[in-house]
């Protein structure tokens, strides 16, 4: 490229150039050292002397077929059917939402490009192209791209060789460009020019491979299936805010044997699913089972598995955020808040985001981490470059956290679609199962007309994976070793109804292939509290011991049914039962069973104005232990949660086989650039600002009139432009106002000098 310069830290310094470079066009070397020269003529004399540089719209009149093809075959999200014009196109290009769009698809090297070009924008409309320090394959992306464009007439015939560039004015608004911005912070400033590649990456045995993909996909499938079979066994109160509170989160995550963070993973996928819900009375809503698990509990292993696979490509809730308690944004967040109150809310804080950011960063990670290892499986990438690589291709997509980067990960090795070597468990690399996902995905996104090529309704799995995940799974196991030592052995995966029964009666003490159950006084007394008899447990491990009841068992079954005997609760909102007369007396004098709103009824029984539930809670907060019975017939299942239906896009892009007769259209549309193109709009307003000189401009109102302002611009950015309002002849009347750029159809400069 002509003119190119390497680009140092300090080269923000030298980004104004003197008089005579401007005269000259910015041919001459723009590397200027020392502070910048201060001007005191106006920035409109100095412009005066200079060719009037290219608006976009004059730009797109002039540039040579091939690069206005290109730019066409890039831009296809300008392509409608709506807007055949180039000044439509040229008002697309330059709104906010077209530069957000550009720029949410730039890597770091194009960004950092760009960032500079915005820095400079800010003092001169006009950028050396010295200043860019890009390459002709970069300066090619950008005006393809239509982000930058040469900023004068005779450049237009070689664009990659021009001696100066313009960028859209809405750039310097959404990118970090002022000095303030700069000071605090911005990762991928640091970032180096070129993508992170793995220096060591590591090989994972074709055999280890396989068992830990088929580990895996048994085991998450029986771990979100026990999570409803669980709050069916003891439902959890809904919280005011929605979701689950803290202590309910910790106390499955016992019941489970996990940690925290995978319950909460296990959680928010159960609930996507369709498989939690709320029901129960109005006053006391819990969490419960829907007929949506009945439904995943009678199918396949293999199907069930696609499915809560492709629910988790497609969820919206991040782990971390969970964890954490609140997004990025400081709202409050619990587990299962966004299933009863989806929020419309983007989640993460910073750039403008046009893609459902947590279902396209896993997207992206399942896809950078099958880059890095050249699309092979057992080969493993260290985490740490695999966060830069995502990051960099990335930078401005805020979801694109190192924690999130990680958990995400965390949670495809959950779902057996990558492995870890043994001896390094900070490096990951895909299995089969996830090379077939990441292969199903970029087929499914190769006819995407999207500049950021993923969209949520093309997020497919291949064909035959069922099939070939079902090829992986090992048998389930229908019955238990059970020994004298109180502990039951499952030689393999075992089924997830078997799994359900057991864990009512017993904790997991050891998971794995080979997952060991122990009985014990509290998980048996907890059983026999939620409303089994001593005679269901023994007749429970009874027909899924394949070695019979073990006499020690026997024994702590019926010593803890005596212990729980004196004082029982039936349903019927609900029922106490004693079995002396004095029992009861104590209970209806007891003060912090007042809220029940006990009533005796007979000697031995009272009734109580709350539900089952709710009073074994204060009968055994108040000291008392209880023995519940089990309500009659099947437990009522709690109504699947209803989300909002997706919304119906209508998309007049042009198609591809209509894009050459498409093009040829624009441009016999006509070569003149119209007077009022937002193009020209923001220039005159950015100038007029500089050099504090008043515009009169024309405004539409929200009832469609038009109407004229004498405004003097004080600071134009983020598609609005700040300024005060004149009145012609008097003084004293001025008002500041503050205007979005789409209001405004024309600007022109007053004559009046403020």
């Amino acid at each position: 490229m002509r003119g190119e310069v390497p680009v140092r830290a300090a080269s923000f310094d030298s980004l104004s150039a003197s008089a005579s470079m401007l005269t000259s066009r910015f041919r001459s070397e723009p590397a200027l050292r020392g502070r910048p020269q201060k001007y005191t003529e106006p920035v409109r004399t100095r412009l005066a002397r200079m060719p009037q540089p290219l608006t976009f719209s004059a730009w797109l009149a002039s540039a040579p077929q091939p690069w206005f093809t290109a730019l066409c075959e890039t831009r296809r999200d300008l392509m409608r059917t709506d807007a055949p014009s180039l000044r439509a196109v040229a008002a697309a290009a330059a709104s906010r939402a077209g530069v957000a769009l550009v720029l949410e698809a730039l890597d770091t090297r194009l960004l950092q490009i760009a960032h500079r070009a915005a820095v400079a924008a800010r003092t001169e409309p006009v950028v050396p192209a010295g200043v860019l320090g890009a390459t002709t394959a970069d300066l090619t992306r950008l005006v393809t791209l239509g982000l930058l464009w040469p900023a004068f007439a005779e450049d237009a015939q070689d664009p990659t060789g021009a001696s100066a560039y313009r960028i859209h004015s809405e750039a310097v608004g959404l990118l970090p460009t002022s000095a303030a911005d700069r000071r605090s912070g911005i990762p991928w400033l640091e970032f180096p020019p070129e993508r992170p590649a793995d220096p060591a990456p590591l090989t994972v045995p074709d055999a280890l491979v396989g068992n830990a993909e088929a580990a895996a996909a048994s085991a998450l499938v029986g771990e979100v299936l026990a999570v409803p079979d669980t709050f069916a066994a003891e439902p959890v109160s809904q919280l005011v805010s929605g979701g689950i509170g803290k202590r309910d989160v910790q106390q499955l995550a016992r019941t489970l044997g996990t940690d925290t963070a995978h319950t909460v993973f296990l959680l928010e996928l159960a609930g996507a699913a369709g498989l939690l819900g709320v029901g129960g009375p109005d006053v006391d809503p819990q969490w419960g089972p829907t007929s949506e698990f009945d439904r995943m509990r009678s199918a396949g292993r293999a199907e069930t598995y696609v499915e809560l696979l492709r629910t988790w490509l497609l969820r919206e809730v991040d782990t971390v955020h969970v964890l954490a308690g609140r997004t990025d944004r400081g709202d409050r967040l619990h587990a299962l808040a966004t299933l009863v109150s989806p929020t419309r809310h983007n989640a993460y804080a910073g750039f403008p985001s046009s893609k459902p950011q947590l279902a396209f960063l896993t997207s992206e990670v399942l896809a950078a981490l099958a880059g890095l290892a050249d699309d092979l499986p057992g080969r493993a990438v260290h985490d740490a470059v695999l966060v830069d690589a995502v990051r960099w291709d990335h930078p401005l997509l805020a979801a694109a956290a190192p924690a999130s980067i990680e958990q995400i990960v965390r949670e495809a090795e959950a779902f057996g679609l990558v492995c870890t070597p043994l001896a390094s468990p900070d490096a990951h690399a895909l299995t089969h199962i996830g090379l077939r996902v990441v292969g199903g995905l970029r087929e499914a996104m190769a006819g995407s007309l999207s500049l950021v090529p993923w969209d949520a309704e093309r997020v497919t799995l291949p064909e035959d994976l069922t099939s070939f995940v079902d090829s992986l799974l090992p048998a389930l196991q229908t019955t238990v070793l059970v020994q004298s030592d109180l502990t039951a052995v499952a030689t393999g995966p075992l089924d997830p109804q078997i799994h359900s029964e057991l864990t009512r009666i017993a904790v997991v003490d050891t998971r794995g292939q080979g997952t060991v159950y122990r009985f014990t006084t509290d998980s048996i007394a907890e059983a026999l509290r939620t409303g089994m008899s001593a005679q269901e447990v023994l007749a429970l491990v009874s027909r899924i011991s394949s070695t019979g009841v073990p006499q020690p068992l026997t024994f702590l079954v019926d010593e803890a049914a005596a212990r729980l005997r004196r004082v029982q609760v039936a349903p019927a909102r609900a029922v106490v039962v004693v079995d002396d007369p004095a029992d009861l007396e104590a209970l209806l004098a007891n003060p912090a069973l007042v809220p029940a709103g006990l009533v005796r009824v007979s000697a031995t029984v009272a009734v109580a104005n709350v539900p089952q539930d709710r009073l074994a809670h204060l009968l055994e907060a108040s000291g008392q232990p209880t023995l519940r019975h089990a309500a009659n017939g099947p437990v009522p299942r709690a109504p699947v949660p209803q989300r909002p239906a997706p919304v119906s896009r209508r998309s007049t892009r042009v198609a591809d086989r209509s894009l050459p007769a498409f093009i040829r259209a624009l441009r016999s549309s006509g070569t003149e650039e119209p007077a009022e193109a937002p193009a020209s709009v923001l220039d005159v307003l950015r100038e007029a600002a500089e050099d504090r000189h008043p515009v009169d401009v024309v405004l539409v109102a929200t009832d469609g009139t038009r109407h004229r302002a004498h405004l003097l611009p004080t600071h134009v950015s983020a598609g609005r432009v700040r300024a005060r309002r004149l009145t012609p002849g008097r003084t004293g009347t001025e008002t500041e106002v503050t205007v979005g750029i789409s209001r405004i159809v024309s600007a022109v400069r007053s004559p009046e000098v403020s």
